[in-house]
Parts: C-alpha cells; structure tokens; sequence
C-alpha cells in the first residue's frame, strides 16, 4: 500500500498483488473454469501442476471456447464443456512476474502487450496475481496520497 512519503520506484508487486489466486489444473474441464469465475468473479486462472505454473486460462479464452447455444443443443454444450480440458485452450508459458520486482516494471509490461493479468511466481510457484484491476487500485491509492498532500 502507497503511502506519504513512499517512493513511486519503492512500490513493488507484492504491495498491490492479489496473494494466493485460485487456480486449476490443465486437466479440469472448461465447465470447473467457468463456474469458478462465475461464482467468485474473477477473468482469469492461473493454471498449475502440483503449484507450478504451467499456463493461465482467461475468461475470453472461455466465452471463445464455447460451443453456440443457439446452434447446438444444451446437452451438447454440457458434453463439450465436461469433456473439454484447460490445457486445449489455455495460454501456455504465460508471461510472469515476482512479487519483489518493481510495481512499474510489471505495469510497463502489461501497457505494452495488452496482457490484463499477470502471474506472479516464486521458484516456479504460483504466489499471487497482478491484474489490471490491482494497478487501477495502485493508481488511486497514489492519486488519493498526491492530492491529500496538496491541501
């Protein structure tokens, strides 16, 4: 968390990161992925393997993913989505960062590849995600601090 005083450099991704991410297996049908986001309202899932990181799936990746609900019936959205694993669709090898590197080196990444998120990883271990909505938060939390100091 920014604070008076604080350095803008000193900000690491540790600061505003979202520790301890749900994740999935490359295993797990379209359908865990889907729910998971549903219910707990996040756009993207690390994917691992005993807690290695091994790909990232996406909400786009998923609404891409789906079989039309207009053109098939429900019964073969199920199958598709039950018998579809993560690993057809997942993003493999995604781009990481680790929590102690620079919050600025990780937003600089994200502005110039488009990325929404990025894995954040220890010894190959998935510890925490940075996503867009963390640097939203970073920048109120700094605008807020610069604005409070102004009087």
């Amino acid at each position: 968390m920014y604070h008076r005083g604080m350095k803008l450099h000193a900000l690491l991704v540790s600061d505003y990161m979202t520790p301890n991410p749900i994740v999935v297996g490359p295993e797990d049908p379209l359908m865990r992925a889907i729910e998971i986001i549903r219910l707990r309202g996040v756009r993207r899932l690390p994917v691992t393997v005993g807690g290695r990181l091994v790909g990232l799936v996406t909400e786009g990746d998923l609404k891409r993913a789906e079989p039309s609900t207009l053109t098939d019936s429900e019964a073969h959205f199920n199958r598709v989505m039950e018998e579809t694993p993560l690993s057809r669709i997942m993003i493999h090898d995604p781009v990481t960062t680790t929590a102690d590197a620079p919050l600025l080196e990780a937003a600089d990444i994200l502005l110039n590849t488009k990325y929404g998120a990025l894995p954040v990883v220890t010894g190959g271990r998935v510890v925490g995600i940075l996503t867009d909505n963390d640097l939203i938060r970073a920048l109120v939390d700094v605008l807020r601090e610069a604005k409070g100091t102004q009087g």
